[in-house]
């Protein structure tokens, strides 16, 4: 007697145990890929959080800088008397009292102006605008980033009043 085959007949072989070790080790692998995904991803969104914020610090500063410079050219008198760290938060164009800037006062950073009178040479004021941001990497209750634009402004208008 002939036997016929079709080409849609499937013929399995025997399962032997080694198929069970494969079928493992294929899981295996896969999961140590899924999870190296995984890692790829939740550094890459962290980094790019922490550059955002490094962004965003940088522009606070430049902006207090730009506020102090403004404060001093309205009123060049006024401006020496500053002498100290200030607390400079967001939409605030003017300084109060010295004081120790602890909590965020610009969105999630803190800034500070420090202007110490003569730091860069006679008539001459050091302003510092610092900005301090804290994430995951930092321990808790710390403000552990930071940038900093430093600028020396003179305390003498150039222009006489007559």
């Amino acid at each position: 007697m002939k036997k016929n085959f079709s080409p849609f007949t499937f013929h399995f072989l025997p399962l032997r145990g080694q198929t069970l070790i494969e079928a493992l080790a294929a899981i295996t692998i896969l999961g140590l890929v899924i999870s190296a995904i995984g890692v790829v991803i939740t550094t890459s969104l962290s980094n790019a959080t922490f550059n955002e914020n490094q962004t965003m610090a940088t522009k606070y500063a430049q902006q207090g800088a730009e506020i102090i410079e403004q404060i001093r050219d309205d009123n060049y008198e006024a401006f020496q008397n500053y002498d100290g760290t200030y607390c400079l938060a967001k939409g605030q164009t003017t300084l109060g009292s010295p004081t120790n800037c602890t909590a965020p006062n610009t969105d999630i950073f803190i800034r500070s102006v420090t202007i110490q009178q003569n730091g860069c040479g006679a008539n001459i004021a050091q302003v510092t605008v610092t900005v301090s941001f804290a994430d995951g990497k930092c321990s808790s209750g710390s403000y552990c980033h930071k940038q900093v634009v430093s600028t020396c402004l003179s305390t003498q208008n150039p222009v006489q009043i007559p």
